[in-house]
């Protein structure tokens, strides 16, 4: 008896278990189809915003119109992580991208790390962040998450700190694991624009070279909120695929567990009846 109650205590808290990895499965679920709801909007604001910057590249003067591309040798590395745990290894695969890619630099790099947990990892792996932000726990607050990387960031540009931004986060590829990604924000890559004559040109308030300069700044915020949704995205999904994993773990030892229980009682069921039978006949011998 006190194996099967054992036996049934262990089934309970099982049940309990996947009530809880089935609740995650479900918020990550949902989280995930926000995310892509959003990455949606964010592929159109950034198309929307490339385009008023290549119209914006055509007012300002020639010899000033693209940034420069050339090698900094101050530069800072952003890596998104994730801001709680229950994810599998999804915080290893860029923490490693990033440490291969501060190994391959001569000088000194700014670490930013975006995500509580990921910057507790970066730590176990012997790299010391410089800097490490919350990450978003839900879709809502990604763009609040990014713009706060933004500050930080234009606060080192103009303290010196830094010339130049490089990014690492996952992106999903359609297969079970994500694509890790990484490529430079800062100085902008801007496109070839070819100069022509507008047909009607814009009538604007500020001078070319502020407008060009505030529209950059929003293709940049636009691209580092598109790396965090990549990222938060990318984050849920893994974490669905655990949580599925363990619900099926749970469910098969569950079941193990009830037939131990039912082969446990048989064993009990049939022992009684031997020593009924036994003591039968033990009685009628007398």
């Amino acid at each position: 008896m006190a194996q099967e109650r054992e036996i049934a205590t262990r089934i309970a808290s099982l049940d309990e278990l996947q009530d809880i990895v089935s609740a995650i499965r479900a918020i990550a679920a949902s989280q995930m189809q926000q995310a892509l709801r959003s990455l949606e909007a964010i592929r159109r604001y950034s198309e929307m915003v490339r385009e008023a910057l290549s119209d914006a590249a055509r007012l300002a003067p020639s010899d000033n119109t693209v940034a420069s591309t050339s090698v900094l040798s101050s530069s800072a590395l952003i890596v998104f992580c994730a801001e709680h745990g229950l994810c599998g290894g999804f915080n290893e695969h860029p923490l490693h991208v990033a440490e291969s890619a501060l190994a391959d630099r001569a000088a000194r790099s700014v670490l930013i790390v975006v995500g509580s947990r990921g910057g507790q990892i970066c730590r176990e792996r012997g790299l010391t962040p410089d800097l490490v932000l919350p990450m978003a726990t839900h879709c809502a607050g990604v763009t609040g998450a990014a713009r706060r990387v933004a500050t930080e960031v234009y606060r080192m540009f103009s303290d010196g700190r830094i010339a130049g931004l490089e990014v690492v986060h996952a992106q999903q590829a359609g297969s079970q694991f994500p694509r890790i990604e990484r490529h430079r924000l800062l100085p902008l890559e801007m496109p070839v624009v070819e100069r022509r004559a507008l047909a009607m040109p814009p009538l604007i308030n500020l001078s070319p070279r502020r407008l060009f300069d505030d529209i950059a700044g929003e293709y940049f915020f636009a691209a580092l909120e598109n790396a965090a949704m990549q990222s938060f995205f990318s984050e849920n999904a893994t974490r669905f695929r655990t949580m599925e994993a363990a619900h099926q773990n749970i469910r098969n030892k569950s079941q193990e567990l009830t037939k131990l229980a039912r082969r446990v009682r048989q064993e009990a069921v049939t022992a009684e009846i031997l020593d009924l039978i036994s003591g039968t006949e033990a009685s009628s011998s007398v």
